[in-house]
């Protein structure tokens, strides 16, 4: 008698939410042009002029700790954040970057039925974003733009 392992099914792949699939795939900006040595995208905040001397200064001082994991709430950052522009921390809200402040917004302020109005010309992750989360882009036109 030979024993067979019972005969095992797939799990289905994930499905996405309705929609997700539809976004297109973000295009950067270009990263050369012709007779240009070197493109800076302002777009990504790149600068031809380098880190600032006191950006270098931190990182140099920061150094020996680069391998330490930070703490979540960057509640250090926020109050320093708060004590320069007399905001109180807890109503201050960190972020690894725009596009994660963006979506935390969109995931915590609208979903299906909802619109969300950014300007026509603006930055791309608003759309991305609303997508994200079921809503409704309205790219407005901008006035004397």
């Amino acid at each position: 008698m030979t024993a067979h392992a019972p005969e095992r099914t797939s799990p289905a792949a994930p499905t996405p939410r309705p929609g997700v699939l539809a976004i297109d795939a973000y295009v950067p900006g270009r990263s050369e042009a012709p007779g240009v040595e070197k493109v800076f995208k302002l777009s990504s905040n790149e600068t031809p002029l380098g880190p600032s001397p006191r950006a270098r200064a931190a990182y140099v001082e920061a150094a020996g700790h680069l391998a330490d994991y930070p703490e979540g709430s960057a509640r250090l950052l926020r109050q320093a954040i708060g004590e320069v522009h007399g905001i109180d921390p807890d109503r201050i809200v960190c972020g690894a970057g725009s596009d994660e402040l963006l979506a935390l917004a969109a995931r915590a302020y609208a979903g299906p039925g909802d619109e969300c109005v950014f300007p026509r010309y603006g930055f791309l992750m608003y759309r991305l974003a609303t997508l994200a989360v079921g809503a409704t882009p309205v790219a407005a036109e901008e006035r004397d733009y």
